[in-house]
C-alpha cells in the first residue's frame, strides 16, 4: 500500500535538497571539470546501488526495448552508465556559469549548425526536440551560444529556491525557461521567429496520445507536432551525445517533414510519431545516454488496439 508523504517530510526533504544543491553548486564551480565529472561518476555508481526499485524498472525497460541481444550483465552496465550520465549532466549544469565561452565551446562542439540556422531563417520559429539524453542541458545552452534566442519548456524543481538555482544556471547562457502549461508563451516564442526547446520523451499522461516509442505503446505529448502545424515552425531534432572522453558532440539534424493535410488530428498524430521515431532511433544507438529509470511505458487503456508502428 502506498502512503503519501506528510507535509513535514516534504518540507524537510525540500530543505535538505536546497542546501545540498547550494553546496554542490559552489563546490563544482571551483573544481576542474574533470573532477566534477569524476564526482558525478561516483555519485551515479552509489545511486545505482541504493535505488533498487528504479534500477529494476530500468532493467525491465531495457530488456523490452533492446530485446535479448544483450546479457543481464551488459544491461546492468547500461543502467549504471545511464545514471552516471544523468548525474554528470546535473553537476555540469551547475558548473556552466563558471565556464568561459571558449571552455564551453571546447566542451560541446557543434555539428549541423547549418540545419538550425536554415530553419530559423524561414522566420516561422524553430522547435528543437531532444530526449533526456547525453547532456540535454548543454544542448539547450549551446543553441543560445550560437546566437539564437531560446525558450525551453521544463519542469521546475518542487522547492522554489532549488528551482531558482537551476534556472539561474540555465539563464547564465541566455536560455529562458517556461512551464509546460504556458502555451501562449510557446506560441509567442515561435511567432517571433525564436527557438523553442521541448523534451517530449517522457510519459504524456492523460493528455497524451498513445503511439509507439521504441517498439512499445506509450502515452506521448503532442506539443511539438501541434505547435508546428499551428505556426508553421520547423521541427529540428538535436542531440548532445556524451563521448568516451566526457566531452559532448552536439548534433542538429535536418528539419523533419511534418505532415499538413485537411485532417489536423491525423497530422498531429503522424507528426508526433515521427518525433518518437527519430528520438528512439538515437536512443537505441547509444542506450547508455538515456534516462531508463523513468517509468516511460505504462499500462495502455483497455480500448487501445493498434497504435501507429515505429518507422523501420
Amino acid at each position: 500500500m502506498l502512503h503519501d508523504k506528510s507535509p513535514l517530510r516534504r518540507r524537510t526533504e525540500q530543505v535538505v535538497i536546497r542546501w545540498l544543491t547550494w553546496l554542490t553548486a559552489r563546490l563544482v564551480r571551483v573544481l576542474p571539470l574533470r573532477w566534477v565529472q569524476a564526482l558525478g561518476n561516483a555519485i551515479g555508481a552509489l545511486l545505482v546501488r541504493v535505488l533498487g526499485k528504479r534500477r529494476r524498472m530500468a532493467l525491465d525497460n531495457l530488456r523490452a526495448a533492446l530485446g535479448s541481444d544483450r546479457s543481464d550483465a551488459e544491461l546492468a552496465g547500461v543502467v549504471k552508465a545511464s545514471v552516471q550520465n544523468m548525474t554528470k549532466t546535473m553537476l555540469e549544469l551547475l558548473k556552466f556559469p563558471a565556464m568561459s565561452d571558449e571552455q564551453f565551446a571546447r566542451f560541446a562542439p557543434v555539428r549541423g549548425a547549418e540545419h538550425l540556422a536554415e530553419a530559423a531563417a524561414r522566420g516561422r520559429g524553430v522547435i528543437v526536440v531532444t530526449p533526456h539524453y547525453g547532456n540535454w542541458e548543454a544542448l539547450a545552452l549551446r543553441i543560445s551560444s550560437l546566437g539564437h534566442q531560446l525558450t525551453v519548456v521544463a519542469r521546475d524543481a518542487n522547492d522554489p529556491a532549488t528551482a531558482r538555482m537551476i534556472t539561474d544556471a540555465r539563464a547564465s547562457r541566455g536560455a529562458v525557461i517556461i512551464e509546460r502549461d504556458q502555451v501562449r508563451e510557446m506560441l509567442r516564442t515561435l511567432r517571433r521567429g525564436d527557438v523553442l526547446g521541448i523534451l517530449p520523451d517522457q510519459h504524456g499522461g492523460e493528455g497524451g496520445v498513445w503511439l509507439t516509442f521504441m517498439g512499445r505503446p506509450a502515452s506521448t505529448v503532442t506539443g511539438p507536432a501541434a505547435l508546428a502545424r499551428r505556426t508553421g515552425a520547423a521541427v529540428v531534432p538535436g542531440f548532445a551525445r556524451r563521448t568516451e572522453d566526457d566531452t559532448l558532440e552536439v548534433n542538429f539534424l535536418p528539419p523533419l517533414t511534418m505532415p499538413h493535410s485537411d485532417d489536423a488530428e491525423a497530422d498531429v498524430r503522424a507528426g508526433t510519431q515521427m518525433v518518437n521515431d527519430v528520438l528512439g532511433e538515437q536512443i537505441r544507438r547509444h542506450p547508455e545516454q538515456w534516462m531508463w529509470m523513468h517509468n516511460r511505458w505504462r499500462t495502455p487503456p483497455e480500448d487501445l488496439h493498434d497504435p501507429e508502428p515505429a518507422a523501420t
